[in-house]
């Protein structure tokens, strides 16, 4: 079966920083609190995901994603507002890509 799919990302300086995964990572980060059960859910690893909260962090205005060290009670991840608004900015975009590619009907011509 033919699908049209369109992927969308946001770069700096030609490298890919934001995008499906990210995305994904901070709505599971927001939802349980933790970047470790966040990792898990998206059968990450944690390494990988620290790295790339630490890379949003990085080329982002703001921090997205703050991280709590462990200890005694625990650690954690807090999801900033300022993330919360690009999760709701790229989810809208996503949502206009699908209602754009079902509105021009390419796949019914390419049969």
């Amino acid at each position: 079966m033919k699908e049209l799919r369109i992927k969308c990302w946001v770069e700096d300086d030609g490298e890919k920083f934001y995008g499906p995964g990210p995305n994904e990572l901070i709505k599971k980060i927001q939802k349980e609190g933790s970047l470790s059960r966040a990792a898990s859910e998206m059968n990450m690893s944690y390494k990988k995901a620290w790295d790339l909260i630490q890379r949003l962090n990085q080329h982002a205005e703001k921090p997205l994603v703050i991280l709590k060290k462990g200890g005694s009670h625990g650690g954690g991840a807090e999801v900033t507002e300022y993330a919360r608004e690009i999760v709701a900015e790229y989810d809208q975009l996503e949502k206009e890509i699908a209602r754009l590619i079902e509105k021009q009907n390419l796949l019914k011509v390419l049969k």
